[in-house]
């Protein structure tokens, strides 16, 4: 039985088993390493949120900075729409298709045409967005809101740069549109640069001013998650997942041994026991390392699993039988992938220039994936096999021609594609 090691199993995690009709197992992988993306989501229960700022986009052009002004104000006369509050950075409100024309008509004059020896158009103005990941309701968006404002205020009001922002009470959470002109009002200062350092120091002085207002948040680089020491909840129980692995594996592998049963069983065998031993040796690892079970727990998730593998055992491993449902298993899918040449070849000229290239992606992609299964199979599995050297040969003899026959052919679709057609 083919065994992993200690590395490779922290890196594996046992994700819901999925069966073929042959009756394989098949684990979904993920790496421990990765974490999911918490920023714009909902907070959990574990994790404090990130603060989010995003740049919406950039006006080159004055009538654009008057269509974001309209937008952000509700005054593009759409139904089922409120006008939106624009406050500026003198704290006076505008409301209605007049009072906003008032703020594009004091910010018109600051947009200047390209000079013809420059290539790039210049930026009038960014739209940006600031989101808490918090439920929708009035007390939550008046909380964002003013934690928008003393942001706004802080990298924009206090240099110089005009703004303007509004709340849309649409979406999932509380956000905040704003505006900024990038021509600072003393026309020494250098016009608005925002990177990634800038934006970076918006989220962190948004994420103070969420958690001042009682919204915990924070802002990190990366993906990366931070744990709320509040709500951190409990690890799970390594005994459980065990159980409930062992259950399943125990229902594939009576499936796995009537599948061998058959006249003629066509069943990737080795990848089957590969995972199998995979799976007990990633469960073993985490029972070992899971602090959170008492010794009689831990002691009962080791006898589970010693039993499971002994059970395997006795039973024993019919090599030739299960090294003839492999190789079966490789003819059908190379017949499946003969099938779809076929196909690929009549179907290429009645599609156009789009449609002839996603087909013809589609089938490398497909030819790809079965000729590095046939490699790993000849050149890595079968050399582990504990089988007479005349029966490898023989299996090479039969597989290789099909191995050299998807090589040839990716290389004719990919190279010389009117040749490969005719």
């Amino acid at each position: 039985m083919a065994s992993t090691s200690r590395k490779d199993s922290d890196e594996f995690r046992v994700g819901r088993a999925k069966r073929s009709r042959a009756g394989s197992l098949h684990f979904s992988q993920t790496s421990n390493a990765k974490a999911r993306k918490t920023s714009g989501k909902p907070s959990s229960k574990r994790y404090t949120p990130q603060a989010v700022v995003k740049v919406a986009g950039w006006a080159t052009a004055p009538s654009s900075v008057k269509r974001m002004l309209d937008y952000i104000g509700r005054t593009e006369g759409k139904e089922n729409q409120e006008l939106v509050d624009l406050e500026a950075e003198d704290g006076v409100l505008r409301r209605g298709q007049l009072e906003v024309d008032e703020i594009y008509d004091e910010w018109k004059h600051d947009f200047k045409r390209k000079p013809q020896h420059v290539k790039k158009q210049p930026r009038h103005a960014v739209h940006l967005i600031l989101s808490a990941s918090a439920k929708l309701n009035e007390d939550n968006i008046g909380k964002t809101l003013k934690a928008a404002r003393r942001v706004a205020e802080k990298h924009f009001g206090e240099p110089g740069y005009k703004y303007a922002l509004g709340v849309h009470q649409d979406g999932k959470y509380p956000h905040v549109h704003m505006i900024v002109n990038t021509v600072n009002t003393d026309r020494q200062a250098p016009k608005l640069r925002l990177g990634k350092k800038q934006i970076f120091e918006m989220r962190q002085s948004l994420a103070t001013e969420l958690t001042r207002e009682g919204l915990d948040h924070v802002a990190t680089r990366g993906n990366s998650k931070v744990r709320n020491p509040k709500t951190k909840g409990a690890k799970p129980n390594s005994l459980a997942k065990v159980k409930k692995v062992l259950t399943k594996m125990d229902k594939e592998q009576r499936q796995f041994e009537r599948a061998l049963t058959r006249k003629n069983p066509r069943i990737n065998a080795i990848q089957h026991r590969q995972q199998q031993a995979k799976v007990l040796d990633t469960l073993r690892a985490q029972v070992k390392d899971d602090s959170s079970l008492n010794k009689e727990e831990r002691l009962e998730a080791f006898n589970r699993l010693r039993k499971f593998r002994r059970g395997i055992e006795k039973k024993g491993v019919n090599v030739k039988i299960e090294i003839q449902a492999t190789v079966n298993f490789y003819e059908v899918q190379f017949k499946k992938w003969k099938k779809n040449a076929e196909q690929f070849k009549t179907n290429y000229y009645f599609q156009g220039k789009k449609g002839q290239k996603d087909v013809a992606s589609n089938f490398d992609e497909k030819s790809m994936f079965l000729q590095k299964k046939l490699e790993r199979f000849l050149r890595k599995d079968l050399k582990q096999q504990n089988i007479p050297v005349e029966v490898k040969k023989a299996i090479h003899k039969q597989l290789r021609p099909r191995l050299n026959e998807i090589k040839k052919v990716r290389e004719m679709s990919l190279g010389n594609r009117q040749a490969f057609i005719k």
